[in-house]
């Protein structure tokens, strides 16, 4: 997870190629012995600084580059990470959920006072002028502590190692260095006190050394504060985690008179979590939580299985729900509704969705629920049902649900009688825009191809969203969509013009490239495609309706905010 940077552990493409997003212009460059950012000014093209990188961060999903103070151990995430999968760049601005207003250093923050106490085994952040900001601050001096703040840290292993889940093994590998005591760790598994396993800790104590970082927290008192920037984090693998961390909830006060919304604004209307990180608070909000079967390594694995979700192969179906839940083996259609092979029919799907915005993708929440349309709706956030049925109007998961759709509202204020996805993804809170931007492109889950029709006017609009983490879902949507019906009687053919989109370029390239997409949309003979129903506000033509398109944009400028996720 945090690496020294050298040819063997960089990811990105540092090949001296110019990138311009946000009103800056950075040269990722290979120098002779290592690699760099160098900045110039986007203006006169003269070069303003050269930044060396010194570490990484990530490598499975994304990569991002840290820099060092010359005169400390402080480190700055620098502007620019690395998409994997997509292979190319990407400014931090763009991976979170601010907006295109953002400043060209919205996203530098300090690993020293975030980043280290996750991605790394043992972290001492050792603030070294704490005292001194202290007495500024005391006389009245205004100043960034984040930029400001110096550090000589310290860790015990870069990366996430052993000890971050098992404690301190320095005693455990002294004993181990004998032979006999080895044999007899092995004979009598769980006998041995000096390491901690997971395994052999109560649901509740397990539980807790993966919260120690999948959750929101914060810390009781100025006193843990000061500790934890001196010595780091008091909780060790083992213990109850509640007596270190203060674990947030959507009540739990804002510690910025000028971010009151702060932590509110990462839960839902309801108080379920709506960030990754947090899923910890999802697990314990949980009916499941109240039985020993229920832990986050029943279904997990640190030491097996795809790094993706680190979840081995017997665990991505619906077998660690029905481990508890016997009584639907033989009866998974009735229960759901759904043909038993369909995606329809999977427990997770319908009681932990996709619900979660995490760094450039959507997870699922991790607070097992029971679908409920009217109470999801009310709450702002995302509801099982129409996240695959995202053409239908909420009356449509109302009437299979209660047969009834009486004295229900929306958060969002949009009318009731337009389709969920069309509502959500232009009058939605900007995480409620991501996960629909993102739900509307997962096509396995579409019960048919001209469903999918129906969704391609919405998607293209939504290239025009002024926050580029909904632009990127809705134009990787587009694309799913678009394979999905290559070679069928609604093949789009939009590949070519969709390749050309660039979520983070400047606002008029920008706007011709979805011009372009939206040309070539509406050349396609679309005679022979069905009449979209009412709630899509599309007419006969697959055009947008101007009017609906206006009101539910207002309603998306009543609801803006600005959601600091903590990354």
């Amino acid at each position: 997870m945090t690496q020294e940077a050298s040819a063997t552990t960089v990811r990105g493409r540092f090949d001296g190629h110019p990138l311009t997003s946000f009103g800056g212009v950075v040269i990722p460059r290979s120098t002779g012995d290592g690699y760099a950012f160098e900045y110039r000014d986007p203006a006169t093209g003269t070069e303003q600084a050269t930044l060396a990188v010194h570490r990484t961060v990530g490598s499975h999903r994304y990569q991002q580059y840290l820099t060092r103070d010359s005169t400390s151990q402080t480190y700055y995430r620098l502007h620019y990470l690395w998409h994997i999968e997509d292979q190319r760049w990407v400014h931090m601005n763009a991976a979170f959920l601010g907006d295109d207003a953002q400043n060209f250093d919205a996203q530098i923050t300090t690993w020293n006072a975030n980043c280290v106490f996750c991605h790394n085994t043992g972290p001492q952040p050792r603030v070294s002028n704490l005292d001194d900001l202290r007495a500024r601050a005391r006389a009245g001096e205004q100043f960034d502590v984040r930029q400001e703040m110096r550090f000589d840290t310290s860790v015990a292993e870069l990366g996430i190692g052993c000890e971050a889940c098992h404690g301190p093994g320095g005693e455990h590998l002294r004993r181990m260095e004998h032979f006999e005591l080895r044999w007899l760790a092995g004979w009598f598994a769980g006998r041995d006190r000096s390491i901690v396993n997971p395994e052999r800790l109560s649901a509740a104590r397990s539980n807790d050394v993966c919260g120690a970082c999948h959750a929101g927290r914060t810390l009781p008192d100025l006193a843990a504060l000061d500790r934890w920037l001196r010595d780091g984090p008091s909780y060790r693998p083992g213990d109850d985690l509640a007596e270190h961390l203060k674990i947030l909830s959507r009540e739990t006060p804002s510690p910025s008179a000028h971010a009151p919304d702060l932590f509110r604004n990462r839960f839902w209307g309801d108080g379920s979590v709506r960030l990754s990180a947090y899923e910890y608070q999802g697990l314990q909000a949980s009916p499941c939580a109240s039985s020993e079967e229920y832990t986050c390594i029943g279904c997990h694995s640190m030491h097996g299985g795809d790094p993706a979700g680190m979840l081995p192969e017997a665990n991505r179906g619906d077998t660690p729900c029905l481990r508890c839940h016997q009584e639907f083996r033989s009866r998974i259609a009735e229960h759901s509704g759904h043909p038993a092979e369909s995606t329809g029919a999977r427990c997770m799907n319908c009681h932990m969705p996709r619900a979660v915005y995490g760094v450039m993708t959507i997870h699922r929440t991790h607070q097992v629920s029971i679908p409920d349309v009217a109470a999801d709706l009310a709450a702002g956030k995302p509801n099982a049902c129409l996240n695959c049925h995202a053409e239908q109007a909420p009356g449509f998961a109302l009437a299979a649900d209660t047969g009834a759709d009486l004295g229900i509202s929306r958060q969002d204020g949009a009318d009731l009688r337009l389709a969920d996805g069309l509502a959500a993804l232009f009058a939605g809170d900007p995480v409620r825009q991501a996960v629909t931007a993102f739900e509307l492109g997962r096509v396995e889950q579409s019960s048919s191809p001209e469903n999918l029709l129906i969704r391609v006017p919405w998607l293209i609009q939504a290239l025009a969203d002024d926050r580029p983490a909904v632009r990127r879902f809705s134009w990787k949507s587009l694309q799913s969509i678009d394979q999905h019906l290559a070679g069928t009687a609604y093949d789009l053919q939009l590949a070519p013009p969709l390749a050309g989109f660039d979520f983070t370029a400047d606002p008029a390239p920008r706007g011709l490239q979805r011009q372009t997409i939206a040309a070539a949309f509406d050349r396609i003979d679309k005679s022979a495609w069905p009449v979209p129903g009412p709630q899509t506000a599309l007419g006969p033509d697959y055009l947008l309706d101007a009017q609906t398109l206006d009101a539910l944009l207002a309603l998306g400028r009543r609801s803006d905010k600005q959601i600091d996720i903590g990354e």
